[in-house]
């Protein structure tokens, strides 16, 4: 693929490869939609200034979207799962944490905000930030689904007491996944060095040269990758 640097007379030339499958942008997109519908129909029966909208008829039809959204996205990852076990393994696999993660992840104020990329350890098909927002995601969802599940059913039957704590839960994981959310949102769409990020979940690939500064152990492989970091930190000590 040729394309034209903005601003400047040349072309350059990108070569991509295979990041994400087919079944993996389908979860992610199913997610993204039924997550915003959630979070927004969430904040109108949340905020006590949002009471007098949801009153009547208009009440019913927002908790209705909020349910049937719940249901898609409580479903999403189950058939996933079913589909495809192994790649969901896989995929659940690789957001565990590593070592070079914590380096990572103190140098990311030096790279979001100067562009500096040299002190970022080696990172796998996910780096540090895709692993944890990957996580709060999975733990947001169980947290969610448990919660969910027993206020839809249980109320009227659960404790009153027990049944506040349930609501708390729901609200506190719904307030970190919005936040974690927009975050991601931001780096995806806004964020000039993270560019390649909507072409990965629009199409599955990714630019060749990034995947081998940003993606090191997945691109060279572990021993590799860590051969080329550990080569770079001599380089720089000299």
């Amino acid at each position: 693929m040729i394309v034209q640097v903005k601003g400047k007379p040349e072309f350059i030339q990108i070569q991509w490869i295979p990041r994400y499958t087919t079944m993996e942008r389908v979860v992610h997109w199913f997610h993204t939609a039924t997550f915003s519908l959630l979070a927004i129909t969430g904040m109108f029966l949340f905020f006590p200034f949002f009471q007098p909208l949801i009153q009547g008829q208009a009440g019913i039809t927002f908790r209705l979207i909020h349910r049937v959204a719940a249901v898609i996205y409580g479903l999403v990852p189950i058939i996933y799962l079913i589909l495809q076990p192994r790649r969901f393994l896989m995929h659940i696999k690789e957001f565990l944490p590593q070592k070079e993660d914590i380096g990572w992840l103190k140098a990311v104020p030096a790279y979001y905000l100067l562009g500096k990329h040299e002190a970022m350890p080696p990172q796998g098909r996910f780096n540090a930030g895709e692993k944890l927002n990957g996580l709060i995601t999975i733990i947001a969802w169980l947290v969610f689904g448990f919660t969910g599940l027993l206020m839809w059913f249980g109320k009227g039957v659960i404790p009153p007491g027990l049944f506040r704590w349930l609501v708390i839960f729901h609200d506190l994981a719904m307030i970190v996944s919005v936040c974690m959310f927009l975050v991601h949102l931001y780096l995806a769409v806004a964020h000039p060095l993270m560019w390649n990020a909507l072409v990965n979940m629009r199409f599955g690939v990714t630019a060749v040269d990034y995947a081998a500064e940003h993606h090191t152990k997945w691109f060279y492989g572990p021993k590799r990758a860590m051969e080329l970091w550990e080569a770079k930190k001599r380089e720089g000590a000299h």
